[in-house]
């Protein structure tokens, strides 16, 4: 069994090596840390700029809306014009989109990335990713509302007129209950049709207004604003020096072991 004072010794040793091999840790170290600091201030910086895009909706039954383009399509839509990739193998220069996602826990939100140059490359590119978008969708929202409006129209016109026949109506049996009571009673139940006529068209209008509410209806909006980043995106600097100089000590240590191993299997060896 091995004693503590075997392993104090085993210890000591080690140091012993590390100690004795300083000035190769030290080089393997500052090779590293230069290598990383070169990349990390020489590479040219990239920036990316992101935000937010609700997606719009409209409801062309009350109670289902549905949106104005679905999440999928709209992220190929906009992976395929403004992405990194234009064909396999063949990458587009910057600026162009990396990140065309659904955000987390969300239907209605995608997630748009632009990386650029710049900062205000990346932002304006951005900015007119969300402007292509939102003027097809303004186009197709506004599509829809037209059609509601034009029917709300056609309903209050005809409302308007089977009212006027209602009024008239009304105002004949007024004039018959005392001359023909029995006439003003057959007049009377051709009233009841146009009344119910226009409680349904009423009940119609009503729910092709409740369409065009906020919580059935609305246009493709940012959560947000576009703003250019403030700091590169890559290289992070600070993370590259950290790897390059754990990279170092990690590299220069091993090579010492391996180096005081190799010494003393030659020192071990017997001679012919």
């Amino acid at each position: 069994m091995t004693g503590p004072a075997d392993d104090e010794i085993s210890l000591l040793e080690l140091w012993q090596i590390l100690v004795g091999r300083k000035w190769l840790i030290l080089i393997s170290f500052a090779a590293c840390v230069g290598a990383g600091a070169a990349y990390a201030f020489l590479k040219a910086p990239v920036y990316e700029a992101s935000v937010l895009l609700r997606v719009g909706q409209f409801s062309t039954n009350a109670g289902q809306p549905v949106l104005l383009e679905s999440m999928n399509e709209l992220s190929s839509r906009v992976t395929i014009a403004h992405g990194a990739s234009i064909a396999e193998g063949v990458k587009r220069p910057r600026p162009f989109i990396t990140e065309a996602v659904v955000q987390r826990g969300s239907t209605t939100t995608l997630q748009l990335t632009a990386e650029a140059d710049t900062p205000e490359q990346a932002a304006q590119f951005l900015q007119g990713v969300v402007a292509e978008v939102k003027r097809a969708h303004a186009a197709d929202f506004q599509d829809n509302v037209a059609l509601i409006n034009e029917r709300l129209r056609t309903l209050v016109e005809r409302r308007s007129a089977l009212q006027k026949q209602y009024d008239e109506i009304t105002q004949l049996i007024e004039q018959l209950k005392e001359r023909n009571p029995v006439q003003a009673s057959l007049v009377m139940m051709e009233r009841g049709p146009l009344s119910n006529t226009i409680n349904e068209l009423d009940a119609e209008r009503l729910r092709l207004s409740q369409q065009l509410g906020p919580l059935q209806s609305r246009p493709t909006v940012l959560l947000g604003e576009i703003v250019a980043p403030t700091q590169a995106s890559e290289p992070k600097k600070a993370l590259v020096l950290a790897i390059a100089a754990l990279l170092g000590l990690m590299g220069g240590v091993m090579l010492a072991f391996g180096l005081e191993f190799v010494a003393k299997a030659k020192a071990s060896k017997p001679k012919a």
